[in-house]
């Protein structure tokens, strides 16, 4: 595969590659994610204490899907909340909250990132999913940030300087939809020719950026055959499919992939997770189309 942008190719050993089934640890944050599945609404933070929002993130799964604590902590509440099954963990000044769980730990249990605290119930929204809410204090924070290390929003910089913030509050949910999408977000560097943000120098940027939180679920538009799943010093970690529409799609700086050579994924199946890998100015997933060699603008085959 060829990629302007490609310094050197240095191939690892894939022994890091995170499992789709089993919660996924984030190597650049040290959290866990807590269940495995697609994002199927986002963080929308109230604009006051007791005003409409929603107060985490929800991420589908099915009943019975083992949940994990998101960090090392003790459990301080296990419960029901308004007729809702609920574990809490609290990680020093910050609580992580999960429901609805069926939990298998008591309070005052310590438990590690990524251990098992109980198993999806059914019957939350509309779609089965798990509800994950991080809190410091009273203040709600992005739970999808803060996986990703970071417990404020962040900025990343477009090739003219002019700083954006990463997606905090909910966008359009495409990621994990077959045809979709593969993660949600503004589209912060555009298909062409570029000035390069880090490189300082004028160079075609193959694909487009989309900004988005590390730890953020990236799932492929189309079915397809993953053919490579590797690390270079400009793409950092990323996968490639051949799909079964003729396309070969790209995903780049992300911070965990969760397939590897060989595998035959879904429309809408989680292939990684969002992060800075590589070249990278900030969080966001670089995703790049070709068809028969040819390189063209993702955004002619997206919705």
């Amino acid at each position: 595969m060829k990629h302007v942008f490609r310094i050197a190719l240095a191939l690892l050993t894939m022994t890091g590659l995170a499992v789709v089934g089993n919660p996924i640890a984030l190597a650049d944050s040290g959290h866990a994610w807590p269940i495995s599945g697609p994002v199927v609404r986002g963080f929308d933070p109230p604009q006051s204490s007791y005003g409409a929002g929603h107060r985490g993130v929800d991420i589908g799964a099915p009943a019975g899907t083992p949940v994990a604590s998101a960090a090392d902590g003790i459990v301080t509440f296990v419960g029901v909340i308004d007729g809702v099954p609920m574990v809490t963990v609290t990680h020093g000044d910050v609580r992580t909250t999960y429901q609805p769980v069926a939990p298998t730990v008591s309070t005052g249990q310590a438990v590690g990132a990524g251990q098992t605290i109980g198993t999806l119930l059914a019957s939350h929204g509309s779609t089965t999913s798990l509800h994950f809410g991080v809190l410091l204090g009273e203040t709600y924070l992005d739970p999808l940030s803060w996986l990703g290390g970071q417990a404020t929003q962040r900025v990343r910089l477009l090739a003219d300087g002019t700083k954006v913030p990463e997606v905090a509050r909910a966008a359009p949910q495409h990621s994990g939809i077959a045809g979709g999408w593969p993660v949600s977000g503004p589209v912060t560097s555009g298909y062409g020719w570029r000035y390069h943000p880090i490189l300082h120098t004028l160079l075609f940027h193959d694909g487009i950026d989309i900004g988005a939180p590390c730890g953020t679920p990236v799932t492929t538009p189309w079915p397809g055959t993953v053919v490579t799943a590797a690390t270079s010093s400009s793409l950092g970690n990323y996968a490639v499919i051949a799909n079964s529409n003729g396309i070969t799609s790209t995903y780049a700086h992300l911070s965990a992939i969760s397939v590897g050579v060989g595998a035959i994924v879904a429309g809408g199946q989680q292939i990684g997770l969002v992060g800075t890998t590589g070249l990278s100015t900030g969080c966001h997933l670089h995703f790049a189309t070709a068809r028969g060699g040819a390189g063209f603008d993702p955004r002619t085959v997206l919705p």
